[in-house]
């Protein structure tokens, strides 16, 4: 009898240290997965430049600059996973050297290449700022183009991003894109 009080209090004190055990073991998950700011980027200063820079006040939701200090090439975002489709004539986007269509994580992306990131953060984010759609966020309406370079008004593109002597049009959000900067860092 005695035998089996002790196996229960043995088995109860076992499952009172894995439930503490495993308590601990979630709280330290928890607190640092929630250590970042919803909306800053994850590429970090040493990676690519100073990031999560936020251009004017009205497109701060929807554009981030970049990687100051780094020239990408097409090379890059290609050996990033960005899948090329089609090249665009810069005719229609001063000062762009190429311009690219493609998709990465199944959205579209423009890429946009200028001679330095001092052109692409000029000529480039007024170009991108003209170009994105932000009728979805009501009267701070900036460009109402409906699509890149060179579609045909199938894509739209809510967001971009400047990143090095490139400038990137997301389809949907700035994560895409961010995503993007995120694997060209590596």
């Amino acid at each position: 009898m005695l035998t089996a009080i002790s196996n229960i209090y043995l088995f109860n004190l076992a499952r009172l240290l894995l439930t503490v055990l495993l308590i601990g073991i979630l709280s330290a998950a928890i607190s640092c997965g929630s250590g970042s700011e919803p909306n800053s980027s994850s590429v970090t200063e040493g990676e690519l430049g100073a990031t999560g820079e936020e251009s004017e006040d009205g497109l701060a939701e929807v554009s981030r600059i970049i990687a100051h200090n780094k020239t990408l090439t097409f090379d890059d975002y290609v050996g990033a996973g960005w899948k090329k489709s089609k090249q665009y004539d810069t005719a229609t986007v001063p000062e762009a050297t190429e311009i690219w269509y493609g998709f990465f994580n199944s959205k579209d992306i423009e890429v946009r290449f200028y001679d330095s990131h001092e052109v692409a953060n000029t000529a480039g984010f007024e170009n991108a700022a003209n170009t994105i759609d932000q009728s979805f966020r009501g009267a701070e309406t900036y460009g109402a183009s409906p699509s890149g370079a060179g579609t045909k008004g199938t894509t739209k593109y809510r967001a971009f991003v400047v990143v090095g002597n490139t400038v990137m049009l997301c389809e949907l959000s700035v994560e895409n894109c961010v995503a993007l900067a995120d694997v060209l860092a590596q």
